[in-house]
């Protein structure tokens, strides 16, 4: 998997070199932001999804053990 800079000088070099478009700094600037951006995004997301399904995990095994309990007249 490609580092966000990695992937901006790629994508900068795709657009200058394979379409012949010259980017200006603040151009180049911009790509990055945004790139950093979207990685950072998907990041909290994933981290996010992360808690949730631990959430669901502790949720689930509290059920579960309250259930085992209720069986076993604990």
């Amino acid at each position: 998997m490609r580092t966000q800079s990695e992937f901006a000088d790629h994508l900068k070099h795709c657009i200058q070199e394979e379409h012949g478009i010259n980017l200006s700094d603040k151009a180049v600037k911009d790509i990055r932001k945004t790139i950093e951006g979207a990685y950072s995004a998907a990041m909290k997301g994933a981290v996010q999804k992360q808690k949730a399904a631990e959430n669901r995990y502790y949720e689930q095994k509290y059920i579960t053990e309250k259930l085992i309990d209720k069986i076993g007249g604990r």
